[in-house]
């Protein structure tokens, strides 16, 4: 749990210094009145193609930014929640699924069966794994959804900030879009970590000892993870694709 801590707090500083690249909000950059805006819109234009930039060509930059990142962002969401809708359905029954076949292997028995590894100990009865396995299932499927979620939420955050760092040098807009990514894999990969450590311990508290019945029920939490990734891999990759 320290290493997944001490990821979530890099990730947190990755991301405070990133967000402290100005990006106005959408209500600022939408104000005024809109023949001025239109009409200074079409001056700043003109300037641009004679290469020309002052510190209105900025504020208006700056306000078409965020605009784009405004409408990039709701309809990422808009996809992530109806994505997640169908997967929500999928999961519940997958892991209906998944208790079903495991029970049946033993024919849904409550009693304790001797431990593989060691046949003159009992180990936890079969009823035990198969109920088990769905609920890590459930909450490695609820650690990717979550993981897709702030994934998209840090890269929405940071393109607008990234293409206006651009402006001062390809340097600064590496550095903005490294960090972005850095949030985002350090926070992912230690969100599901410490997930993976609370599952362990609180599955623990049932098997005790039985090692082999914990670690049989918890690669539940893997099929769950991947499974969801899955899905967001296919139908994000369809989603941008559309997008571009």
């Amino acid at each position: 749990p320290v290493s997944a801590l001490i990821g979530i707090a890099f990730a947190m500083l990755q991301w405070y210094v990133v967000a402290k690249v100005p990006v106005p909000s959408h209500a600022g950059a939408g104000g005024g009145g809109g023949g001025e805006g239109s009409k200074q819109g079409r001056d700043v234009r003109g300037e641009e193609e004679e290469g020309e930039e002052d510190g209105m060509d900025y504020l208006l930059v700056e306000a078409r930014c965020a605009e784009i990142q405004r409408a990039i962002s709701i309809g990422a969401t808009s996809f992530l929640l109806t994505e997640y809708k169908y997967l929500a359905a999928f999961t519940v029954a997958f892991a209906a699924v998944i208790f079903v076949f495991l029970g049946s292997a033993e024919r849904f028995s409550a009693r304790p069966s001797p431990c593989a590894y060691d046949p003159s100990r009992e180990c936890r009865p079969a009823l035990a794994n198969a109920a088990f396995s769905p609920v890590a299932f459930l909450l490695g499927a609820a650690t990717s959804v979550m993981s897709g979620y702030l994934g998209m939420r840090v890269a929405t955050f940071a393109n607008a900030r990234t293409a206006l760092e651009a402006r001062h040098g390809v340097g600064r807009a590496f550095a903005a879009a490294f960090r972005s990514g850095a949030a985002m894999g350090f926070l992912l990969a230690s969100s599901a970590l410490l997930v993976l450590y609370a599952a362990v311990n609180l599955f623990g508290l049932y098997y005790g000892d039985d090692w082999g019945g914990l670690y049989e029920s918890i690669t539940g939490y893997g099929l769950g993870g991947s499974s969801v990734a899955l899905f967001g891999r296919v139908g994000g990759g369809i989603y941008t694709k559309a997008a571009d």
